[in-house]
């Protein structure tokens, strides 16, 4: 069943204010960062609050503390001040992940969740060595902030569609996440060797069900799954990408058995769905993403698209999903996720929308049914020739240099490269003085790459003329300098 879990703010749109005032530019509405701060605290006395929030507050309160009073303050108040807030920000994450009968360590528990290692020795120094220099201080608070940011807030923000999709039909967004909570808990009790049983979740599939419909599919499921943190995971990192175009075999398994019984129940949802998906990648190539900057801090700045599935790892993830079932016809019938759709039906609708993420596609159908892809591949050069001359459009009014495309030319440039490639491991040393200049093409300049070299006389250390040996410790003229700390701050 899906747990309850208590917050201290009373609705969403009081998270999402508090997000906006704490993370608004402190040098223009500084007013706003205050009452975001405040805020927090209030929450603070409502009851528990997440240690991602309170630090979030603590962190950015120290920095105003800083900007405003730091010359007030001597260097080991703020030191101690900083370092405090760090200690605090390490153990508060990794205190929640330590579970089970044997401890972990705070580096193991770090990695985990993501938490960069040098975090963990920032706060190893705070706590039992010397204290670590202001600069760092500063300098781990902002990216500590910058880190929550990222990981916290980003997370539990909720996207216009997201808003919309909860306003829709909330008894749906409720059903579906109670779906999401039992497949995960079952997942992750199967691969430790627990002994599960799947009717939790296979009660939320039957239950979803039996209160849908047609249109249901079509207006509310369909657009919750497209959605960001449905059949596309709300965080970047699980997300495919241009390097590995493959969706992870976790977030296959946590969504098929739903799109399985919807198959069943609806026969029309194959087809509906497929369709929304190809939909989703109708991305015309002259679009472009307006970034907003969502904070002023420069240690942090973090950009975010207006419309989230329009990101490229969105529309690449989508792309997976519809490689996946390509790739389940290999197999037999009964083992595929989508039983009511055929092989042209997904064909049908990448030709009607040739683009960069259809073309991939197609790929895949290729790859699976070499005979159908004899009669593919015409179309699959007239999306290259789009995309080809998109960038040529481009190229002309951003006055990019365009590389040459014809194949006589590619295959000179690669023997050039070749050649060069050959020149320089016949060479008994791998760094040259000046390296020669080669020619590479008859119709492009001639490349040259220098590398100082100076020779050793020039460039070695050497001993001072006037020098004369002298303890550790004292200046050349034999006296030890005043090391108190009050003289070296007057200075500053």
């Amino acid at each position: 069943m899906l747990q309850t879990r208590i917050v201290p703010w009373i609705n969403y749109e009081e998270f999402e204010t508090v997000y906006k005032w704490l993370f608004s530019d402190r040098k223009t509405q500084l007013d706003q960062v205050k009452l975001g701060i405040d805020r927090v605290q209030t929450w603070n006395n409502r009851g528990e609050i997440p240690s991602s929030v309170d630090m979030t507050a603590a962190f950015i309160e120290i920095i105003i503390r800083d900007e405003q009073l730091g010359q007030h303050m001597s260097h080991k108040e703020l030191r101690l001040m900083y370092a405090m807030a760090i200690i605090r920000f390490v153990n508060g994450l990794v205190d929640r992940e330590q579970k089970g009968k044997f401890a972990k360590s705070i580096n193991t528990l770090a990695r985990m969740m993501g938490l960069p290692s040098w975090f963990v020795d920032l706060r190893h120094a705070s706590t039992h060595e010397r204290l670590p220099s202001l600069t760092v201080l500063r300098d781990g608070a902002l990216q500590a902030v910058g880190w929550l940011h990222d990981n916290y807030w980003i997370h539990n923000i909720k996207s216009a569609e997201q808003k919309q999709a909860m306003q829709q039909n909330p008894e749906i967004k409720l059903k579906l996440n109670q779906y999401k909570e039992c497949r995960k808990t079952y997942i992750k009790e199967k691969y430790t060797g627990k002994k599960v049983d799947p009717d939790a979740y296979v009660a939320c599939i039957q239950g979803l069900v039996e209160i849908i419909d047609d249109d249901v599919i079509r207006e509310d499921i369909i657009p919750l799954l497209l959605g960001v943190g449905g059949l596309v995971p709300t965080g970047k990192k699980k997300r495919a990408s241009a390097e590995d175009m493959t969706i992870s075999k976790g977030l296959i398994e946590l969504w098929t058995p739903l799109l399985q019984g919807l198959d069943v129940g609806f026969p029309n949802f194959s087809e509906e769905i497929i369709s929304a998906m190809i939909a989703k990648l109708d991305t015309n190539y002259d679009f472009e993403i307006n970034e907003i900057l969502l904070n002023p801090y420069a240690a942090f700045a973090t950009k975010n698209t207006e419309d989230s599935t329009k990101a490229p790892s969105y529309l690449l993830t989508i792309t997976c999903w519809l490689r996946h079932f390509v790739q389940e016809f290999e197999g037999s019938s009964k083992n595929r996720t989508l039983t009511h759709i055929s092989m042209d039906d997904i064909l049908e609708g990448c030709l009607r929308n040739p683009n960069y993420y259809t073309r991939s596609v197609l790929q895949s159908i290729v790859s699976i049914d070499p005979e159908l892809g004899t009669s593919i591949k015409p179309f699959i050069r007239y999306i290259d020739q789009m995309i080809m001359k998109y960038i040529g459009e481009k190229s002309k009014t951003q006055h990019i240099p365009l590389h040459k495309q014809e194949d006589q030319a590619l295959e000179d440039e690669l023997k050039a490269l070749e050649t060069q490639l050959v020149n320089i491991k016949t060479k008994p040393n791998h760094v040259q003085r000046k390296q020669r200049k080669s020619q590479v093409n008859q119709d492009e300049q001639d490349d040259k790459m220098d590398i100082d070299d100076e020779s050793v006389a020039d460039s070695a250390w050497k001993l001072y003329e006037d020098w004369t040996p002298c303890p550790i410790g004292t200046l050349p003229n034999g006296k030890v300098p005043c090391l108190d700390m009050n003289i070296l701050l007057q200075g500053n």
